[in-house]
């Protein structure tokens, strides 16, 4: 029995060494890691407050030779508006142009893909149709908002978010339709619901609806959960979420970039500024471009549209202040700002001015000025409305009452 012993400790000897040998072989074989191949991140904050930087591969056992780790910077340590955390040299940069930080907030405005740190799933809730597949009931990206499903399967959004203070969460919806269980509401990280108010979301009567709600430093998953009940053979529409901000984070470790329609210019910015009118702007912009004449664009737009032919809703007609000859003019002025355009095929001109007339007199107790307006008469004074204003006087109050 000894030597058997005995023999099983060679054997698991011999095995822990050509284990080691093999673990020692493949680390020598990987390539050493390059910055690209792994990202910082903190540690949990200890008692004191303090913290470790650590390099985490993007993929596993694909190079070697990370980083060991570093201290970190303290945990009430954080960045301003206009800045980020370059984990590299854990100190806060600028944000180059064309992009944005709102310093202790972080918000999500594109919606071209699910923006990192998102998770969406769906499930099946009806006993009744366990075997309806899910899977694909899920809350879909559309570029400047993110739509729920509209079938019977429950869908859920969900972001998990570490405040290291009280913070804030607000958000823009749209809940049009009452076929639709709509719900948001906020767990810590015990699974424990956070806040007291009602989860179930008001319908939003015909336009975007407005949410905010506080939220507790430490943990924080919001979930956003619909479920379509009466589809009647009718469509269904969806619940749209965008303009999703949260504050209370520390830092951001990146900047956002400027959605189309909006721009910054200089480095630092908090904030893009929409573009004006008759302009346009892409992702990231810097810079408005203006649109080529034949086409328009209301202020914050991402593309310009071809202007459509002008009808004769978009001008109006105006009389001119009488001259120092109480003459008047009707004249006519395109509504702005001016979207259409007069020279495609069908269009409508803009009329043209009338013949001067005469001004029609003034009101009663009102008189003409020198600069051809009407003004009331001052007190002790009246006017029929068609001459100088008279004085009043003792015969004339009585012929008035």
């Amino acid at each position: 029995m000894m030597e058997q012993g005995l023999g099983h400790l060679r054997i698991c000897t011999l095995c822990a060494l050509v284990l080691g040998l093999v673990f020692a072989y493949t680390s020598a074989d990987l390539p050493m890691c390059k910055r690209s191949d792994y990202h910082f991140e903190y540690t949990e904050c200890d008692v004191l407050g303090s913290r470790w930087r650590v390099a985490i591969p993007n993929k596993a056992e694909t190079c070697t030779g990370l980083p060991d780790p570093v201290k970190g910077t303290q945990c009430t340590f954080s960045c301003s508006e206009g800045e980020f955390l370059d984990m590299q040299s854990q100190q806060c940069q600028k944000c180059a142009a064309g992009t944005f930080s709102l310093g202790t907030s972080i918000a999500f405005e594109e919606w071209d893909s699910l923006p990192t740190g998102f998770i969406t799933h769906g499930v099946t809730t009806n006993e009744g149709n366990a075997f309806i597949n899910c899977s694909n009931s899920i809350w879909t990206p559309k570029g400047e908002y993110v739509a729920s499903n509209t079938d019977e399967c429950t869908a859920t959004l969900s972001y998990a978010v570490s405040l290291k203070k009280p913070g804030a969460l607000s958000f823009e919806y749209f809940y049009p339709d009452s076929s639709i269980y709509f719900e948001f509401f906020v767990q810590n990280d015990q699974c424990q619901s956070t806040n007291s108010e009602s989860r179930w979301m008001r319908i939003s009567e015909s336009s975007w609806s407005h949410y905010k709600v506080k939220l507790s430093k430490g943990n924080n998953v919001l979930y956003w959960r619909t479920t379509t009940y009466a589809l009647l053979g009718g469509a269904v529409k969806p619940v749209l979420l965008r303009n999703i901000q949260v504050s209370g984070v520390a830092y951001t470790s990146e900047c956002f970039h400027c959605k189309p329609g909006t721009h910054s210019s200089k480095e630092g910015s908090a904030r893009c500024t929409p573009c004006p009118a008759d302009t346009y702007s892409n992702k990231g912009a810097t810079v408005c471009h203006e649109c080529e004449s034949d086409k328009y664009a209301v202020p914050g737009s991402g593309s310009c549209k071809p202007r459509p032919a002008c009808t004769n809703s978009d001008y109006f007609y105006t009389h001119t202040p009488c001259d120092s000859e109480g003459k008047t003019q009707l004249m006519y002025k395109w509504i702005e700002p001016k979207i259409c355009s007069e020279i495609i095929k069908g269009a409508v001109k803009l009329p043209a001015s009338g013949e001067k007339q005469t001004c029609p007199p003034c009101n009663p107790g009102f008189f003409v000025t020198n600069s051809s307006a009407c003004e009331p008469c001052s007190n002790d004074s009246y006017s029929d409305g068609k001459g100088a204003p008279s004085v009043l006087t003792f015969y004339s109050v009585l012929v008035n009452v």
